[in-house]
């Protein structure tokens, strides 16, 4: 039981945390751009919307997710990792601040091939952009989305 509510609790803490950066803050780039897959057909591609848009579209995927189950979608924002030692699992989000940079929404991705975390993943709060389908799972009993088969590719630019 102790589990089933510190997975929850500690993610709510990661994203409160990532949802605190500072106004006009570009991240850190990373040293070179991971390349690009073969482009995906993309069912709904939040990347080049206005932050009020994209948070509003997150948190309607979040509150909704039946409506996207098995969509191919793109989004774009910050790389943030959450490693759960109890559980010896690593967990890899795109954390989408909103247009005043107030808060955040996130979504968890699994990217697709044989990378080793840490070291082919980029430095935390590095800029990405990560297309992937829609799926959910359960651990602990509860019930969580993440993309897919996804692809990442990193923003030189922090933008």
């Amino acid at each position: 039981m102790k589990k089933a509510v510190l997975l929850p609790v500690l993610g709510l803490v990661i994203l409160l945390l990532t949802s605190c950066a500072p106004a006009g803050g570009n991240p850190p780039a990373p040293a070179e751009a991971v390349p690009a897959a073969a482009p995906a057909t993309v069912d709904l591609d939040l990347s080049g919307m206005s932050g009020t848009v994209v948070y509003a579209q997150v948190f309607n995927l979040l509150s909704n997710p039946e409506e996207y189950m098995g969509k191919t979608i793109r989004i774009a924002g910050y790389y943030s990792v959450y490693e759960d030692t109890e559980l010896n699992k690593v967990y890899h989000a795109c954390v989408i601040p909103d247009a005043t940079a107030c808060c955040a929404q996130g979504l968890e991705f699994v990217w697709k091939g044989g990378h080793t975390w840490p070291d082919d993943y980029p430095e935390e709060m590095t800029g990405i952009t990560v297309t992937g389908r829609l799926d959910k799972y359960e651990e602990l009993g509860l019930e969580y989305l993440h993309l897919v088969d996804a692809d990442l590719v990193c923003d030189p630019s922090g933008e």
